[in-house]
C-alpha cells in the first residue's frame, strides 16, 4: 500500500480536484493495545488535518490496524458530535483490520470557525468528497466503504447520490433520512424565517440525550463531552431539514451495495419511515434489518452485539 501526502481541494459543486497545497496529514500517531473476542490486538490510533472544498483545513482521526488494512472505512458522525466520539467504533473497525478513518465535519468538534453553522448543506457533500479523495490517495489499492450513523448516514447518502462511483459501499446505521426532534413547530417556522436573513444566533438542536442509548455511559460521555456542541444557526437548522426531506426522497439513485440497520425502539427517528426510504433504494444488493427494543445508538447498549456483527459480516462478504 503506497503512501501519499497529496491533499486535494475542490470548489463546491465541482468533481474536480486539483492540487490544492502540501499538508503533511499526520500529526500524532500512538499504538494502542484493546482486548478484543480474539485476545488482545495491536492498533494505531492518528491525528491530523484534512483539507475541505474551500481549502479550510479540519480535523481528523483514525484508527489502524496493526498489519496492512483490508479496506478503508470513511466514517462520518452525527449532529453534534464529532470524530473522537467514534472511537468504539474505530477501534471495533481497525480490530477487524479495516482503516476507519473519520473528520471533524464543518462546524464540529475541533473546528475553528463558526460552530453549528454552514451556509448550504452541498458544502458537507463537497468535503466528505474532498476526504474521501486525499484518504484514496493515501490508501492506494484497498476498496472504500463509507460509514455514517444518524446525521452522518444522511451526509453519506447525500454523497452517495452524487459520488458513488468512488466507493464500493455504505453502511448506513439509524441513517436521518426521517427524524422526530424535539423542536416545535413555531420554532422550525421561525428557524426558517431567521434563515433568509442568516441570523447568527443559535437554537438548540433537539436532539434528546437521555434517548441516543440505553447505556447510561454513553449517555454521560456524550452529555460530558466538551467538544459536543448541540446548538445549530438556523441556516443549518433550514438547510438539514431540507437535507433530510431530499435524502429521503433520493432513494432511487442509490446503485451501490448498501447495508441499513433501524432500531425499533429508535426515539430520535421514525422506523417505519426509515425502512419506506430503503424499500424505494435502486441497488440490487441491498440489506435491511430492524432490531426490536434497539435505540438510536446501540452499539454498546446490550444487543448492539447482534447489530455489530451483523454489520461485519456484510462487509466481510464484499472487501
Amino acid at each position: 500500500m503506497a503512501l501519499k501526502n497529496q491533499f486535494k481541494s475542490s470548489r463546491l459543486g465541482s468533481s474536480i480536484h486539483p492540487f490544492f497545497e502540501m499538508i503533511e496529514p499526520l500529526i500524532l500517531q500512538v499504538p494502542i493495545r484493546i482486548r478484543s473476542f480474539h485476545g488482545e490486538k495491536e492498533m494505531k490510533t492518528e491525528e491530523g488535518e484534512y483539507l475541505g472544498y474551500d481549502g479550510k483545513k479540519m480535523f481528523m482521526r483514525g484508527w489502524l490496524p496493526d498489519g496492512e488494512p483490508r479496506a478503508l472505512v470513511v466514517g462520518i458522525h452525527g449532529l453534534g458530535s464529532h470524530s473522537g466520539l467514534l472511537s468504539f467504533l474505530g477501534e471495533s473497525f481497525a480490530d477487524k483490520g479495516y482503516a476507519f478513518m473519520a473528520p471533524d465535519m464543518r462546524g464540529f468538534g475541533h473546528f475553528d470557525g463558526l460552530k453549528g453553522h454552514v451556509e448550504s448543506f452541498d458544502e458537507y457533500t463537497e468535503d466528505i468528497n474532498n476526504f474521501v479523495s486525499q484518504m484514496q490517495d493515501r490508501f492506494e489499492g484497498i476498496p472504500t466503504f463509507m460509514y455514517g450513523h444518524s446525521l452522518g448516514g444522511l451526509w453519506v447518502i447525500r454523497y452517495a447520490v452524487k459520488y458513488q462511483d468512488n466507493v464500493k459501499g455504505l453502511i448506513t446505521p439509524f441513517p436521518a433520512v426521517s427524524e422526530r426532534l424535539e423542536i416545535g413547530s413555531g420554532t422550525r417556522a421561525l428557524m426558517k424565517l431567521l434563515s433568509r436573513v442568516n441570523a447568527k444566533r443559535h437554537f438548540t438542536t433537539g436532539l434528546n440525550l437521555d434517548l441516543i442509548s440505553r447505556n447510561p455511559e454513553v449517555v454521560k460521555r456524550n452529555k460530558e463531552d466538551p467538544l459536543r456542541f448541540d446548538f445549530a444557526t438556523p441556516r443549518f437548522g433550514a438547510e438539514g431539514l431540507k437535507a433530510r426531506a431530499d435524502g429521503f426522497n433520493s432513494a432511487a439513485k442509490i446503485r451501490i451495495p448498501v447495508i441499513i440497520q433501524q432500531g425499533g425502539d429508535d426515539l430520535i427517528l421514525v422506523p417505519e419511515q426509515n425502512k419506506e426510504f430503503f424499500d424505494g433504494i435502486s441497488s440490487e444488493d441491498k440489506t435491511f434489518k430492524m432490531y426490536p427494543g434497539l435505540y438510536h445508538e446501540p452499539f454498546e447498549d446490550s444487543g448492539g452485539e447482534e447489530l455489530m456483527s451483523d454489520m461485519f459480516a456484510w462487509l466481510e462478504k464484499r472487501v
